[in-house]
């Protein structure tokens, strides 16, 4: 497999495409950082890095639910 990269893609209304390819194909995550209530104040970086989180968050849940279904 090649090396693993990275990528993020901004969207509109404070939603980030998070994904990398693999031999099969890419696996992409959609995270929104913005709860539509009120402007966000936040830097376009403490968003990506908010969006990063999240996407880790995901990863861990996924296996989690990965593991309880396998039994």
């Amino acid at each position: 497999m090649a090396s693993a990269r990275l990528i993020i893609r901004k969207l509109p209304r404070g939603e980030y495409e998070i994904g990398t390819h693999t031999e099969d194909g890419a696996i992409v995550a959609r995270v929104g950082v913005w709860d539509g209530k009120s402007i966000d104040q936040r830097s376009e970086e403490e968003r990506q890095e908010i969006a990063l989180e999240q996407v880790r968050r995901l990863i861990v849940a996924l296996e989690d639910a990965l593991e309880e279904a396998e039994g």
